[in-house]
């Protein structure tokens, strides 16, 4: 998936990306080999950037090289740092040197990730669908900011066809229903040893925006757990 991620020249500090205080972070330290996830309290350019103290971090101490991850929007910022200062007072936090250079990387829209989500087909409009009882249980195999591939034992409709679709999943940590509504693009009956598997491949149509930053979120956070760029961070 290595592909989808587009490096991007023009942002090369912090400060031109801009990450908002409170974005995830994820500082991964060598000796001991260790991940930790903590959150962007600040930063001044040139100087310094604070994040909250890890939980369990006593091995790590001031001086000691990490590795930092954030992702702010669909931007993903990695860059070495020195460990400056560990302080506990008025609340355990971090300054951590400023980089002169990060790596910066943009998450392609049309990027699909693997998933394993179970969800739930309806018909678009009373009477529009093919057949069946709605609405009809699948499995959606993979999903991006733009559609989506799922798997049932029979066909929800013909190329062209519009159908809701709703599924849950969390988005660091928090519960999230979401209904988008598609349209089939492709439909490819196939064989799974015994089983017939339909694969639909799905469009989503126009999303309203609370919808579309729950399934950007989701999708962002599924991408960075597949490539290693961050765990699921629960801060």
């Amino acid at each position: 998936m290595a592909e989808a991620l587009e490096q991007i020249k023009n942002l090369r500090t912090l400060a031109d990306l801009n990450p908002r205080i409170g974005e995830k972070v994820q500082i991964e330290t060598k000796s001991p080999r260790a991940k930790f996830a903590v959150q962007l309290l600040g930063y001044r350019e040139g100087n310094s950037i604070i994040v909250s103290a890890p939980k369990t971090s006593s091995s790590i101490n001031e001086g000691a090289r990490v590795t930092v991850r954030l992702m702010s929007g669909n931007f993903i910022c990695a860059f070495s740092a020195k460990l400056l200062k560990i302080q506990n007072i008025p609340y355990p936090h971090w300054h951590l040197e400023y980089p002169k250079e990060t790596e910066v990387r943009r998450i392609r829209s049309y990027t699909r990730v693997p998933v394993n989500l179970v969800v739930s087909v309806d018909e678009f409009e009373a009477g529009t669908g093919l057949m069946h009882d709605w609405p009809v249980t699948a499995m959606c195999k993979d999903i991006s900011l733009k559609g989506a591939c799922l798997n049932a034992s029979v066909a929800f409709g013909k190329t062209g066809d519009k159908i809701f679709m709703t599924t849950r999943f969390k988005v660091a940590g928090v519960d999230q229903v979401v209904l988008t509504p598609a349209v089939i693009r492709s439909v490819t009956p196939s064989e799974e040893g015994i089983t017939k598997i339909v694969s639909h491949g799905l469009e989503f149509l126009e999303l309203d925006e609370e919808t579309h930053l729950m399934l950007a979120g989701f999708v962002y956070q599924q991408f960075l757990i597949e490539t290693g760029h961050m765990e699921i961070l629960g801060v």
